[in-house]
């Protein structure tokens, strides 16, 4: 709030220079949200553990009118430097167990090749939508559990 205020940025003027209009905005017209859209993925990845894309992917899409394949191109772009820094930081916490994250990445690159492969083949409403029930089924599982 404070770096906001100290660059004079009001509500008002998120509202006419960011892409809250349903237009995709130019880099530099959208930088500031964009910005932002990446600072809430990383501090949503430093606290739970996520790559961001739950957050990147709908904000991209609904804020920014960027089309779903290239929010989720983007959002895995964005996975590496987040999760890099946030690995380093747990890393210093000593709170990753090697082994485990070692097996994961492995199978999770053949993983990611295959998703990508797969999702462009499918329809962007219809990825959209099973994108959106996965959120709510694992909201769902973790409220419950």
């Amino acid at each position: 709030m404070l770096l906001l205020a100290s660059l004079r940025i009001t509500p008002r003027f998120l509202l006419a220079n960011l892409c809250l209009s349903g237009n995709r905005p130019s880099v530099p017209t959208g930088f500031l949200l964009y910005a932002l859209i990446g600072l809430l993925a990383g501090l949503a990845s430093g606290c739970f553990g996520i790559g961001g894309g739950a957050l990147v992917v709908p904000a991209l899409t609904l804020l920014c009118g960027v089309p779903y394949h290239v929010a989720v191109g983007t959002s895995l772009a964005l996975i590496i430097p987040i999760t890099f820094a946030g690995s380093l930081a747990n890393w210093k916490f000593n709170t990753v167990d090697w082994k485990i994250a070692a097996a994961c990445a492995l199978t999770g690159m053949l993983g990611a090749i295959l998703g990508s492969l797969l999702i462009q083949k499918v329809p962007e409403l219809i990825a959209r939508r099973a994108f959106a029930v996965f959120l709510v089924y694992a909201a769902w599982r973790l409220w419950t559990k």
